[in-house]
């Protein structure tokens, strides 16, 4: 194996290195993408309950809580490109056929992350002089913003899931929402990721935003106690829809995240007693106790779903690297003749019409230009025997610079005119292509031939032999009989036997005799010219 024969086998770090940066830089990511979702939506909830009840100073501290997207929205963007770069060399097969099967939803999180940035921030500048433009930019923002976590989960959850590619993808994808096996699990995770962003967002802005206004404190509170409250509840059937999948390492990281987790309850749990009437005269300050129970909560579900995705993804990634390992050896001996071969024509001066023809033109068209080049054989079109065309010299100047649409024939505008009219002296050379059609001067077409010509030919060829308009729709196009003929026997053998990959069908019905005057006629229109 090298590094000519599978790129994809190409990995600058140990598979270990490679899942340590994977779950560091995903980590990272996500904790700051959670924040900004959660900031989001709080900060459209507070914003409501406030302008519900009139609460103008309240608004102004919405304000400040959702001046702090800006920041984590940025961090959460740039810190996003390393993982996504990482998971592509990491699990290569899993995510690129999952992102091609996903491509409609995939592409579609560019356009929803730049109208949700754009309109969250406008909520947040409007919220205090214009307050229903603050509502409809925040519930379409904060609206385009959940979406993107319902595609990354949805992705996320496919990728881990291969026996259902095939199924996903013969449906065009429209099958997501109820296959059996795959739409509880993304709903419940995709609620899970936003449980968990209610609480770290809720939580974080416990620490930074209260501390000028601890009487926001309880607010935050009971939203980082209900949203973890909501997270164990969502948790438990999440947990039955990957119970494949689990062994005892991810259970115990499991538990531990939900041990934390309760343990957060702990903290949380209102303190006032049933006997008690009157509020406390000043609200409870941020626990600290939660800047290390939510990290570890959040670190610890973390390592169980990575090591629940290695469970699924690594068979599959190494059954694939096995598998193009195999392919590279095989492809191994044909390395250095095709580097020699390269080599060969990189050295190869392109600065006369002969080597130009062997180089560009043999390949297909063959050194006697008889359509049997090397890679002819791989043409749907089959390439034109070039020896047998008598044409226009300025008509086949046009079809090797613009090449011919719909058929293997390429363009050369690589090539100035000077190179092309080597070629195409070469060519005049080697095939007398622009020498007189061979027509047989003592035949002239009969009466069935000129009116199969008419009825039938001059559909595409035209009366006169030009191209009509419906020719010119068809690809590739028939060629311009009033520039170019070819030799009597070649004329024959395509009339009687058609092009194939083209709308040129076979004549072999009609009577010999028809089918030499039909040829006669279609050499006709230049021999006149």
């Amino acid at each position: 194996m090298n590094k000519w024969t599978d790129l994809f086998l190409l990995h600058p770090l140990s598979g270990g290195w490679l899942d340590g940066l994977l779950f560091v830089s995903f980590g990272l990511h996500l904790l700051f993408a959670l924040l900004i979702v959660g900031t989001a939506v709080l900060g459209l909830v507070f914003f409501l309950q406030d302008w519900l009840n009139n609460d103008q100073p309240g608004q102004s501290w919405n304000s400040k809580f959702m001046h702090t997207h800006l920041g984590l929205k940025s961090l959460a963007v740039v810190l996003g490109i390393a993982p996504l770069l990482l998971i592509q060399i990491r699990y290569s097969y899993s995510f690129f056929t999952t992102t091609g099967l996903f491509a409609y939803a995939w592409l579609a999180v560019i356009p929803l992350l730049i109208v949700a940035f754009l309109l969250i921030d406008g909520f947040n500048h409007s919220m205090e002089s214009r307050a229903w433009l603050a509502l409809l930019c925040g519930v379409i923002g904060v609206g385009a913003l959940l979406t993107v976590p319902a595609v990354f989960t949805g992705a996320l959850a496919l990728m881990e899931r291969q026996h259902l590619w095939a199924q996903f993808g013969q449906s065009g994808g429209q099958d997501f929402a109820t296959l059996p096996a795959l739409a509880p699990h993304w709903l419940l995770r995709y609620l899970h990721v936003i449980g968990a962003a209610l609480v770290l967002g809720a939580a974080f802005q416990l620490f930074f935003s209260t501390r000028n206004n601890p009487e926001k404190a309880p607010r935050l509170r009971n939203w980082v106690f209900g949203a973890t409250l909501a997270q164990i509840l969502i948790g438990i059937p999440l947990l039955f829809t990957v119970a494949a999948e689990l062994n005892w390492t991810i259970v115990a990281a499991l538990t531990v995240g939900a041990l934390a987790a309760l343990l957060v309850l702990w903290v949380l749990r209102p303190r006032q007693s049933a006997s008690e009437t009157a509020p406390r005269p000043m609200p409870l300050p941020a626990p600290r106790s939660l800047l290390w129970l939510l990290p570890l909560a959040f670190a610890a579900m973390l390592v169980g779903r990575q090591f629940i995705q290695d469970e699924s993804l690594n068979p599959v990634q190494a059954a694939n690297d096995a598998y193009r390992t195999e392919r590279a050896k095989t492809m191994d001996p044909f390395r250095q003749p095709s580097l020699d071969a390269y080599a060969l024509k990189l050295k190869t001066v392109y600065d006369n019409g002969d080597t130009i023809y062997d180089q560009a033109c043999a390949p297909c068209h063959g050194l006697k230009g008889k359509g049997d080049g090397p890679v002819a054989a791989r043409l749907l079109i089959p390439a034109e025997d070039i020896a047998a065309i008598r044409a226009d010299r300025e008509y086949v100047y046009t079809l090797v610079r613009d090449g011919v649409p719909g058929s293997g024939m390429p363009y050369f505008r690589l090539y100035d005119r000077e190179k092309i009219e080597m070629v195409l002296d070469t060519m005049g050379k080697r095939f007398d292509m622009y020498g007189k059609a061979d027509v047989p001067p003592d035949r002239e077409p009969e009466g069935e031939a000129m009116f199969v010509w008419a009825e039938t030919c001059s559909v595409c060829h035209g009366v006169a032999g030009e191209i009509t308009a419906f020719g010119h729709t068809l690809l590739p196009p028939p060629p311009d009989l009033q520039k170019f003929a070819m030799t009597h026997a070649r004329a024959l053998e395509v009339i009687t036997n058609g092009y194939p990959g083209t709308v040129m069908p076979p004549f072999r019905h009609l009577p010999q005799e028809v089918l030499e005057d039909l040829t006669i006629i279609s050499n006709t229109f230049r021999v006149e010219k």
